[in-house]
């Protein structure tokens, strides 16, 4: 996903996660965030946009993290927070500098396409907490997201989330948080997209395609590979070829923070 094409994708999903906050019982649990209500999802999201915006406006690390303004409504106080991400995200070229979390990419166009995918999985629990959409069976389609924008975020999650996995949580051993020491591959159907992930001298290495040596493959359309990644849809949808155990191992530790 380019960075124009980012942009336009976070107006969307901001848009329908400000109109679902709208709607929703604030008090309604989170199945995917145990102990999490929705006003507590809400306040994590918002306080992340805010965060990603001064982190793109500034070039700097935000320092003190943001805090929500309890004195306005949930949804009044989140919408200005979306208003603030997105107008500072639209107003700074894509090549800007700007820091974040990963060090290869220190570009304003990191945030377009983090932002996206953080609202997008976000818009799914609200989704999921007020009974709108299913915590179980087969996710093939989502209202704000595209299959190839889905594909996208599976692009993220192995090369951007996962090498963030292991320097959040060092000094674990890697090969503990992503095991992955033969390779395993995942293709999300419908989109033409498929990678290899392994972890080699410590690192995670991802490589587009089914690699030869890959001892397995994990596959599902686009959208339940995401989420399932992202531990949001259930992982009886994922169908695999191959070595199962090592795909439980893998998914059992998890590719996300």
């Amino acid at each position: 996903m380019d960075a124009d094409a980012a942009l336009t994708a976070l107006a969307r999903v901001t848009a329908a996660m400000s109109s679902a906050v709208g709607r929703a019982d604030p008090t309604a649990p989170v199945p995917a965030c145990p102990g999490w209500d929705v006003t507590t999802l809400v306040d994590h999201l918002g306080r992340v946009h805010l965060w990603a915006a001064a982190a793109a406006r500034t070039g700097e690390q935000p320092r003190p993290y943001p805090r929500r303004d309890t004195s306005q409504p949930l949804a009044q106080w989140y919408a200005a927070c979306v208003a603030e991400l997105v107008d500072t995200l639209s107003g700074l070229g894509p090549e800007q500098p700007a820091w974040t979390f990963f060090g290869p990419d220190q570009r304003v166009a990191f945030w377009r396409r983090r932002q996206v995918h953080e609202t997008a999985v976000h818009l799914v629990d609200l989704l999921q907490a007020t009974g709108r959409l299913p915590t179980s069976g087969l996710v093939a389609a989502l209202p704000h997201l595209s299959s190839d924008e889905a594909a996208d975020g599976v692009d993220e999650v192995l090369r951007v989330m996962a090498p963030r996995k292991l320097e959040r949580l060092a000094p674990r051993p890697p090969e503990e948080l992503v095991p992955a020491p033969q390779p395993v591959a995942f293709a999300a159907d419908g989109s033409g997209r498929s990678w290899t992930l392994r972890l080699g001298q410590g690192e995670v290495r991802v490589e587009d395609g089914e690699a030869e040596d890959a001892v397995a493959l994990v596959s599902a359309p686009a959208v339940h590979l995401y989420l399932a990644l992202w531990g949001r849809a259930d992982r009886r949808g994922l169908a695999v070829a191959g070595d199962q155990g090592a795909v439980d191992r893998l998914l059992d530790a998890g590719l996300v923070p």
